[in-house]
C-alpha cells in the first residue's frame, strides 16, 4: 500500500510539473508573439505550432488530473436516489465504462502514432515529427487509466463504507 501511495505521489508530481511548465511555456510564447506582432508587424510562425502542441499535452494531463480529483462530469440525479451501497455499485460501473473508453483511446492513439511514424509525418513550420504531439493521446490515456482506477476505487470504498454505517 505504501508503494502504491508513493507511486501515486510521483505521478502527481509528474502530472502537475508537465501542466505547469507547458502552461508557462504557452503564456511566454504567446506573449512574445504578441509583442513582436505589435512592435514589428510580424510574428513567428512556429509559435502557434508549439503552442498547439503544448495545449494538447496540457489537455490530456488535465483530464487525468480531473479524474484524480473526481471532477469529471457525471449524472448524479438518478444515482443519488439509490442507497449508498447502490451508489457504490454505480461508481464501480462508471469506473469500468471510463476504463473501457480510455482503453479505446490508448489503442487508437497508439495506432495513430504508429501511422505518423510510418508516414514520417512532420509539422509544417518546424518540421518536427508529428508523433511528438500524437504521443499525448496514449500517454495521457495511461495517466487517465491510473487516475480512473485510483478515484473509482476510492469513491467505491467511501460509498460502500457509508452504506454499511447507515444500515
Amino acid at each position: 500500500m505504501k508503494l502504491v501511495k508513493g507511486f501515486l505521489r510521483g505521478l502527481d508530481y509528474i502530472e502537475e510539473t508537465i501542466i505547469v511548465l507547458l502552461l508557462a511555456f504557452m503564456c511566454i510564447m504567446n506573449f512574445i508573439n504578441v509583442i513582436f506582432r505589435y512592435l514589428f508587424a510580424s510574428s513567428f510562425s512556429f509559435t502557434e505550432e508549439l503552442t498547439v502542441m503544448a495545449f494538447v499535452w496540457v489537455t490530456m494531463m488535465g483530464i487525468a488530473t480531473g479524474y484524480k480529483r473526481c471532477a469529471h462530469l457525471g449524472m448524479n440525479f438518478v444515482v443519488e436516489l439509490f442507497p449508498k451501497k447502490g451508489q457504490a455499485l454505480f461508481a464501480l460501473f462508471s469506473m469500468i465504462c471510463s476504463l473501457t473508453m480510455i482503453a479505446m483511446l490508448i489503442k487508437y492513439g497508439v495506432s495513430m502514432v504508429q501511422g505518423q511514424i510510418m508516414l514520417n509525418a512532420r509539422t509544417p513550420a518546424l518540421r518536427m515529427p508529428s508523433c511528438y504531439q500524437g504521443l499525448s493521446i496514449p500517454v495521457g490515456g495511461a495517466f487517465m487509466a491510473v487516475r480512473t482506477l485510483q478515484s473509482g476505487f476510492e469513491e467505491f470504498t467511501r460509498l460502500w463504507k457509508e452504506g454499511g454505517a447507515a444500515e
